[in-house]
């Protein structure tokens, strides 16, 4: 019995830290505990499907739905958040930083948490990406690069165990989707080769800054859509995908067996997230492109991304 009065002792002096993450498709909490050795180990993970960058496009307001669905669940994770004695982050990507009401938008989103959101830049979001996903990798003396393809943009930095470069591009799951509406699946597609190809094609121009960086030795991939593909593809739980390595021609594939499925079928398929299913061929698209571009042939997933870099880079 004292024992475990010690332990649980031990347990309650643990510190806790923790982010809330918006983006363009989904809005996510992580968590982490920080051990007596000083290691950082996530304990709470979650990802609601919210859409704020819904019809956004290019630019202009954030859509009216996709604000109150996005404050709603914020609102959720700041209630859950006051059972841990827990400092808080927050911080918010490529919808926010295009849209013209972002102000207003701060400032609901800092009423509910009580902290400061930090608009994230892309190239401070792509260094971010590549500082979780390689931060309990041994990566060094080899070029390693870091994908996050998300709802509005895509980020790519690359580095030998220190960043050495990044970039962020303007394209993204929720946007390539709404830039070619044939992608979301109101129906199949008569023609899903030349539909492939205008995407592709589309995708490719937005990337083409990645080309100019060195080529990795590997790349690890982090975001929704690689969380789910590789979910599907290895039969697990998204919460375990962690290292698993999917090759670029196991994507290619999996993009035309959505695309040949209406978003009904899509959202039906085991493993795939409800909220993604819609978009989920676009994704899987600009990672193939991304890849292509920087000529490797596959990539390993890393569930330690964006949220985890922020909070290894602020509390570590």
């Amino acid at each position: 019995m004292g024992a475990l009065r010690s332990e649980r002792r031990q347990r309650e002096t643990l510190i806790h830290h923790a982010v809330v993450s918006i983006g363009t498709n989904s809005t996510r909490v992580l968590v982490v505990e920080r051990t007596h050795e000083g290691k950082l180990v996530p304990v709470l993970h979650r990802s609601i499907g919210t859409r704020l960058g819904a019809n956004l496009k290019e630019a202009g307001p954030l859509d009216a739905e996709g604000v109150a669905r996005t404050l709603a669940v914020i609102e959720q994770y700041a209630g859950e958040l006051r059972g841990y004695e827990t400092t808080l982050g927050a911080i918010a990507t490529s919808a926010v930083r295009r849209a013209s009401n972002a102000a207003d938008f701060r400032d609901a989103v800092e009423k509910r948490l009580g902290v400061r959101l930090e608009i994230l830049s892309g190239e401070r979001e792509a260094a971010l990406s590549f500082r979780g996903a390689t931060a309990n990798r041994t990566v060094k003396d080899t070029i390693v690069g870091v994908l996050d393809v998300g709802g509005g943009s895509a980020e790519y930095a690359y580095g030998a165990g220190e960043l050495a470069g990044s970039v962020s591009c303007e394209i993204g799951a929720v946007r390539l989707s709404e830039a070619i509406p044939a992608l979301l699946g109101a129906s199949v597609p008569s023609d899903i080769d030349a539909l492939e190809a205008e995407a592709r094609a589309f995708a490719r121009r937005r990337l083409a800054p990645i080309a100019e960086f060195p080529k990795p030795r590997q790349v690890l991939a982090v975001g929704g859509t690689m969380f789910n593909a590789a979910a599907i593809v290895a039969e697990r739980d998204r919460d375990a995908v962690d290292g698993i390595v999917l090759a670029r021609a196991q994507l290619d594939a999996l993009a035309r067996r959505f695309l040949a499925m209406d978003t009904a079928t899509r959202r039906a398929q085991p493993r795939i997230s409800p909220q993604r299913a819609d978009i989920f061929p676009a994704g899987l698209l600009i990672v193939g492109e991304a890849l292509s571009l920087l000529e490797v042939g596959e990539c390993t997933i890393s569930q330690m991304d964006l949220l985890y870099g922020y909070l290894v880079e602020t509390y570590a």
